[in-house]
């Protein structure tokens, strides 16, 4: 009996680890909680018995992403509304402002070259925003296109845009901007326009680092089942976009 919950443990790792890899994140959280509970019935002993890379998968790398566990484990899918909240800005930015738009609050934040950051309003902390500035022409266009967007007026964005980051997050999200508007592409379909089909996982993580919604649009990417995905700005903003985008009301 015992010798079939180490091995349901090990099966129950394998299958969160191939939805995490298919960016299926909401079924793999669902899977991992299933199985912690079950690792949690484990002695000291026959966690022993889990190969190591399992156990490092599910107590320490898979926190990262779905927080630390009850009981001080560090095995909990929840992450506090702070943790889901806040982002980094852009350090380079030297204004920002905050607009109305079909889907809540945007802040747009722009640096001396461009376009540096748009971020839903629930994801920002406001006393951390620069002041506005109204002779600015990057937010002055982007406000502008913002607005032409809502009001299914423009499908291209033309403002400089100044994204900071490693040459290859830059490399997909140059990726992203080529994605047609009301079209979508998969993590996959980045990845092999990048001639780098392995680097699925990595083009998800670069994707989720997108510092500049809408005008970089990340939520054009999909799973590789047509299912929508993780998305910072959290699915119904996704979905509106798309649906948006799709010449349907919402």
């Amino acid at each position: 009996m015992r010798r079939d919950l180490i091995k349901e443990v090990c099966e129950g790792i394998r299958e969160a680890q191939k939805k995490w890899d298919a960016h299926e994140n909401g079924a793999c959280r669902r899977v991992r909680d299933r199985v912690m509970k079950k690792y949690e019935e484990l002695t000291s002993s026959e966690r022993k018995e889990v190969p190591e890379e399992l156990r490092v998968w599910l107590r320490y790398r898979s926190e990262k992403y779905f927080g630390k566990g009850r009981k001080g484990n560090g095995m909990s899918s929840k992450k506090s509304g702070t943790e889901r909240k806040k982002c980094r800005l852009p350090q380079h930015a030297v204004a920002s402002r905050v607009i109305e738009s079909l889907v809540g609050p945007l802040a747009l934040l722009s640096s001396k070259r461009g376009i540096c950051g748009v971020y839903f309003g629930h994801r920002v902390e406001r006393s951390e925003l620069l002041g506005d500035n109204r002779r600015d022409r990057f937010l002055n266009q982007a406000e502008e296109e913002l607005r032409r967007y809502f009001d299914r007026k423009l499908e291209r964005f033309e403002v400089a845009l100044d994204a900071r980051g490693t040459s290859f997050q830059r490399s997909v999200w140059r990726e992203l901007v080529k994605i047609p508007y009301g079209e979508t592409r998969s993590y996959g379909d980045l990845a092999e326009n990048l001639e780098n089909p392995g680097a699925v996982r990595a083009v998800g993580m670069a994707n989720g680092a997108n510092p500049i919604s809408i005008l970089v649009p990340c939520h054009r990417v999909i799973g590789r089942d047509g299912k929508l995905t993780g998305f910072g700005g959290g699915l119904e903003i996704k979905r509106r976009l798309l649906s948006l985008e799709g010449g349907q009301l919402f």
